[in-house]
């Protein structure tokens, strides 16, 4: 018998979670996705091993349609499930092997960031000023490479709203004692000059090498366009997606976070994220190279990739 209420009460809790988590990267989130998935293995109440697998599939389609705007979710459970190796019918072996797969894929992830890193390192010059925008995992963990390395870089960074993450990234800046100035995102063109790269994550990479990010970060990239200063992406090939701009799907979030009264003729817009066209990337990095035309790992390597179709 399958107690359908307390499945069903840990599933809501987990979207719920995911759908409000408007502060974590892509890659984080997708992490703490794969977590859920973990956890629901080991405690969701089923009998057999393909009841089991009922309910991993279910919650992991939930969890992906909760975030459309962030596609390496979607692209890394669905990895998970479609690499899932044969469970066996014991139901406790089965669990144990399905949460353990899912520690595999964190560790792939994990991995491809250390690549991404690794590769924008090479690229770096001591002394460099980046800018970014939002706080990218990937961009957090550069500026610790840059840091191990004594690049002595320095950063500009923008307060992020609506969330304000950029606070989150300044003081993790503060604590790696990398000099850095904290401006508002009216204040980016006037700095970008500043700056010797801009430096920016991604949720998703999409066909064409367009970006979906953090809103905000479009101004950034044309700024930087017009100012002649090099924008760098840094995406894992799990970021990448066989998805067209046109098709892509910008989240809007709760508009209570903008903390404007209700007015009867003003209408309240809070779109989360935007659509960054290739034309104004100068590089992308990922796992395998440093590169100045965009070509998809998603369709270089479909095999070992996970993908959205």
């Amino acid at each position: 018998m399958i107690y359908a209420k307390d499945n069903d009460d840990f599933k809501a809790r987990r979207l719920k979670a995911v759908t409000y988590d408007l502060n974590s990267g892509a890659a984080v989130l997708a992490r703490k996705a794969l977590e859920d998935m973990i956890d629901y293995a080991d405690s969701c109440q089923v009998e057999t091993t393909a009841e089991l697998l009922i309910e991993l599939k279910d919650l992991a389609e939930q969890l992906i349609a909760a975030r459309p705007s962030r596609l390496v979710v979607g692209n890394l459970l669905r990895y998970w499930l479609n690499s899932l190796p044969d469970l066996p019918d014991d139901l406790d072996r089965a669990r144990g092997r399905a949460g353990a797969h899912a520690e595999e894929v964190i560790d792939l992830l994990q991995a491809a960031q250390n690549e991404v890193v690794a590769r924008c390192l090479e690229e770096i010059q001591p002394g460099m000023t980046l800018m970014t925008h939002s706080s990218s995992s990937n961009v957090m963990a550069l500026f610790r490479a840059c840091h191990l390395a004594n690049l002595n870089v320095q950063a500009i960074i923008t307060e992020s709203r609506p969330g304000m993450e950029g606070r989150k990234l300044a003081r993790y800046l503060n604590k790696l004692e990398i000099p850095c100035q904290f401006i508002t995102e009216a204040q980016m063109a006037h700095f970008v000059v500043q700056a010797d790269k801009v430096v920016l994550g991604s949720d998703s990479v999409l066909r064409d090498g367009s970006l979906i990010t953090k809103a905000g970060s479009y101004l950034l990239a044309l700024a930087a366009k017009d100012s002649g200063i090099p924008v760098w992406v840094l995406a894992e090939g799990f970021k990448h997606a066989l998805v067209l701009p046109e098709d892509a799907v910008l989240e809007e979030v709760d508009p209570e976070e903008l903390q404007l009264e209700t007015m009867p003729h003003v209408e309240v817009r809070n779109v989360y994220f935007d659509l960054i066209p290739a034309r104004l990337v100068t590089a992308w990095v990922d796992e395998e190279r440093v590169a100045v035309t965009f070509r998809s790992l998603a369709e270089a390597r479909p095999e070992t990739l996970p993908t959205v179709q």
